[in-house]
């Protein structure tokens, strides 16, 4: 019964609601001097009112022109009663529960609703509110999984599973404004695949795209989950190294192109390299300005020959 006085308060409009929708039922709900503290809408219609009978006395209910409201609805005339604080009062065939030492839950009405019929009701009601928080809690565990899955792909590239631009440029936001605090060094690789449009227009496009996943494999076995891996567009790619100095990005950049050489020759038949260039935050730097200066190392490295790291 705890359990259920607990629903019954906690959820008092929803039950409200589902109650009067299954049974008919009017509920009330007052304290030990018989004041109204609430109830449902319908019992306005009932007793004739245009307004809210909240602070009116329960009593008022029992007395005045009861057993004419009753005929009105057409039903057969039957005892009201209103016995002392701690009994049940019987309002038309309904009856009121004590909830605690201040609320009773009055029960009543569509005429010849028998106690265990409304007894019944409530744990419908009951029934349907607890499978109600159930499914509330379902969707919304459903509803945060697909937010992030929402995340997830706006913040993904299909092709190679890598991160896209968008998140890049969220996180070297971060990054940055972090640097301010810690001092670390921040270093970022870009990388072009050399002569892609090569690739696309003598062995076609599909082959280009395992072109494009395979580099994204290199970069994941060798780059740790923890740092940012980025398809920036088109055969351009981005890494981005936290607490990574210059000489140390430079080995990485070295290790991928030699990695991404040898795995297309192993794995696709034919030659494929890189370029890469290589960028480490300075003082002075802003996202705009340490990005052109990687952009310009992947330039020099491009035009020096191809296949080649450059910082």
């Amino acid at each position: 019964m705890n359990e259920l006085r607990e629903a019954i308060l906690s959820n008092k409009d929803d039950f409200f609601s589902a109650l009067e929708n299954l049974s008919g039922a009017i509920l009330i709900l007052f304290d030990n001097e018989g004041k109204i503290l609430d109830h449902s809408p319908s019992l306005i219609s009932l007793v004739e009112k245009s307004d809210t009978l909240k602070g009116e006395n329960i009593c008022n209910l029992v007395v005045d022109n009861s057993q004419a409201l009753l005929k009105r609805f057409g039903a057969k005339p039957v005892r009201i009663g209103l016995s002392d604080s701690r009994s049940n009062i019987h309002l038309v065939s309904g009856f009121v529960m004590l909830v605690d030492e201040s609320r009773r839950l009055f029960l009543g009405v569509k005429i010849g609703l028998s106690a265990g019929d409304i007894m019944e009701s409530m744990s419908k009601v009951t029934d349907e509110l607890a499978s109600l928080t159930r499914e509330l809690a379902r969707k919304n565990k459903e509803l945060q999984a697909a937010n992030k899955e929402i995340e997830r792909l706006m913040n993904c590239d299909p092709l190679t599973g890598l991160s896209n631009r968008r998140e890049f440029m969220n996180r070297l936001d971060k990054e940055i404004e972090s640097l301010c605090s810690t001092c670390k060094p921040l270093s970022i690789i870009m990388a072009d695949i050399d002569d892609f449009k090569r690739v696309n227009d003598t062995r076609g496009h599909p082959e280009g795209d395992r072109v494009l996943q395979l580099f994204a494999d290199v970069l994941n076995e060798i780059i740790s989950p923890r740092r940012t891996t980025v398809r920036y567009g088109g055969e351009e790619f981005i890494v981005m190294l936290p607490e990574t100095t210059s000489e140390e990005a430079t080995e990485i950049a070295e290790e991928v192109r030699k990695n991404f050489e040898r795995e297309t020759e192993k794995k696709l038949g034919l030659t494929v390299t890189a370029s890469f260039g290589v960028a480490t935050f300075k003082p002075s730097d802003t996202k705009s300005s340490i990005l052109k200066r990687v952009d310009d190392a992947l330039y020099s490295a491009k035009s020096g020959g191809k296949n080649r790291v450059v910082r």
